[in-house]
């Protein structure tokens, strides 16, 4: 029976990443530098909705199992373990940055940050 090497296709298919769907592009940049900061893959994908239910239907296309939502006013993280009415975190934009730093630390399995009340946001250009 011969032996196939199927790592050759594995190599081709996109790497694992956290999922981010956005109706927007408020606090994007900022979610981007978090996820960066602790080093873990983020692909952003348009989406319409809620931040709510953009985070849930990302959470469950991503390979991590953790997804994204940003909307207007609200950026939301999601695992695709959870109920899709309870998000891990919710959080206005202005906590953008801390929340691509949780996500992340969702994957690794490092506690979450807390979010503070004096948290800065990058104006978008």
């Amino acid at each position: 029976m011969p032996v196939t090497d199927h790592r050759a296709g594995r190599a081709r298919q996109a790497p694992p990443t956290v999922i981010a769907r956005c109706a927007g592009t408020s606090g994007l940049r900022e979610v981007r530098a978090g996820m960066e900061e602790e080093g873990v893959p983020l692909r952003v994908e348009d989406g319409a909705g809620t931040a709510l239910e953009l985070a849930f239907a990302a959470a469950r296309a991503s390979s991590l199992g953790v997804g994204i939502g940003l909307d207007a006013t609200t950026v939301c993280v999601h695992h695709a373990k959870r109920p899709q009415d309870s998000p891990v975190l919710t959080a206005a934009l202005v906590h953008a940055r801390l929340c691509g730093h949780n996500a992340a630390r969702l994957v690794v399995g490092l506690p979450l940050k807390a979010l503070s009340q004096k948290e800065e946001m990058w104006p978008d250009n």
